[in-house]
C-alpha cells in the first residue's frame, strides 16, 4: 500500500481522464483529505492553486484549443515544468519547448493571499523586455486575471484583482502585406503539388486552408444540374462547405460557418483535372489527398518551401496567411484597376 507523506511537496494533483481532459486524483482518499486541507489553508501558493481548482473546475471546461492556451500561457506564469507536469500528469511525460527563463519571475512559491499588482507588472515586464508582442503580453496577464478571478469566487482571494491595476505596453499593429496578382502568378508557377491546389482554391474562392484540406469529393459540383449530398442540394459549379481541419482532426463547422461557393470556371478546369487523376473515384474521397487516399493536414504543408519561393520572387514575407488573404486583396486591385480605366475613358 503506497503511503503518502501530508508534509512532504505537493504531487500533481490531477489526471488526465480518457478523452485527454483532466479531472482531479478523487480516487486517492488521501490526496482529496490533503487537497481540501491545503485549499482551506492560508498558506495555498498559486502553483498549488492552479493545479488543485483552476486546471481541473476551470480549463476543464474549456475546448481543446481553449485548454492548450491557457497551458501555453501559464508557462508564463509558473515554471515551464511545473506546467508540463500539471497538464502531463497519468501521462508519458512529454519534453517542453518552453524552457525556464532565468531570473524570470515565475510565481509558483508566490502565496495566492499575498499575490499583489507587482508581481502583475514584474510579469508584463519581463515579457516586454524578452521580446514578445504586446498582443502576447496581454494574453498572459489576462491569464492570471483569470486565475485570480476564479480564486474570488472560490473566496480564496478577498482584495481587489491585482491585474487589473496593471496597464498593458500598446498595440502596433503593422500593415500586412498583400500579394498583387502578378505576384500570385509568379508564386503559382513555382509551387507543386499540393500547395499549387491550395493557394489557388484559396485564391479564387476565400476557403481557408483547413476548409480546403477537409474538402471532399461529395461536397464539389461540377456538373450542369443539381447534386445530392447527405439529402442536401448542391448547386450546379458549386461546393457546400461543411466541414474543416482544427486541433483535433476535421471536424464539422459551426451552423453560421456553412456556406455554398461558386466555382469559377478557371478553377472548375483545375478541379476537374483532379477528379480524373484521383485515385478513388469513392465521393468520400478527399480533393487534396496523399498517396495512401488520407487527407493533407494543413499543418504538414511546408512553410520553408513557401519562404523559399517568397526570397525568389522578392516577397520574402509571403506565408500562408498572405495567400489566404490575396482573394480580397486581388478583387481590390482589380476594382481599382477598373476604376482607373474608368476614369481614364472619360478624358
Amino acid at each position: 500500500m503506497v503511503r503518502h507523506n501530508l508534509n512532504s511537496p505537493l504531487p500533481c494533483l490531477t489526471s488526465l481522464s480518457n478523452n485527454g481532459r483532466f479531472r482531479p486524483l478523487e480516487s486517492d482518499p488521501v490526496l482529496a483529505i490533503r487537497s481540501a486541507q491545503i485549499v482551506a489553508s492560508s498558506r495555498i501558493t498559486l502553483a498549488e492553486f492552479v493545479g488543485i481548482k483552476f486546471l481541473p473546475e476551470y480549463i476543464e471546461q474549456k475546448s481543446f484549443a481553449g485548454r492548450r492556451h491557457y497551458q501555453a500561457m501559464l508557462k508564463h506564469i509558473l515554471l515551464p515544468e511545473t506546467v508540463d507536469q500539471l497538464f502531463n500528469s497519468g501521462s508519458t511525460q512529454q519534453k517542453s519547448r518552453l524552457k525556464a527563463v532565468p531570473a524570470w519571475p515565475y510565481l509558483d512559491k508566490v502565496k495566492l493571499c499575498e499575490l499583489q499588482e507587482h508581481h502583475v507588472r514584474d510579469l508584463t515586464v519581463a515579457a516586454v523586455a524578452q521580446g514578445y508582442s504586446a498582443q502576447t503580453v496581454k494574453h498572459i496577464r489576462n491569464a492570471l486575471g483569470v486565475i485570480i478571478a476564479h480564486a474570488k469566487r472560490e473566496r480564496l482571494f478577498a482584495d481587489e484583482n491585482p491585474v487589473s491595476g496593471v496597464e498593458l505596453p500598446p498595440i502596433c499593429r503593422k500593415k500586412p502585406h498583400d500579394l498583387t496578382i502578378a505576384q500570385a502568378m509568379a508564386m503559382l508557377k513555382m509551387m507543386r503539388y499540393p500547395e499549387r491546389e491550395i493557394a489557388l482554391i484559396a485564391i479564387t474562392t476565400r476557403m481557408s486552408i483547413q476548409e480546403i484540406c477537409g474538402l471532399q469529393w461529395k461536397h464539389v459540383n461540377l456538373t450542369q444540374a443539381g447534386a445530392d449530398c447527405d439529402g442536401e442540394t448542391i448547386p450546379s459549379g458549386s461546393i457546400l462547405l461543411k466541414q474543416h481541419w482544427n486541433s483535433e482532426g476535421i471536424v464539422q463547422l459551426h451552423s453560421s460557418r456553412i456556406r455554398l461557393i461558386d466555382v469559377p470556371e478557371p478553377l472548375s478546369v483545375v478541379l476537374l483535372r483532379l477528379k480524373h487523376e484521383a485515385l478513388s473515384s469513392d465521393p468520400n474521397a478527399f480533393v487534396l489527398a496523399t498517396p495512401s487516399g488520407a487527407p493533407i493536414r494543413p499543418a504538414s504543408l511546408q512553410m520553408t518551401r513557401l519562404k523559399v519561393i517568397g526570397r525568389k520572387i522578392a516577397i520574402p514575407w509571403l506565408s500562408w496567411k498572405v495567400v489566404k488573404r490575396a482573394h480580397d486583396a486581388m478583387l481590390s486591385e482589380l476594382r481599382i484597376q477598373l476604376n482607373s480605366d474608368l476614369v481614364s475613358s472619360t478624358q
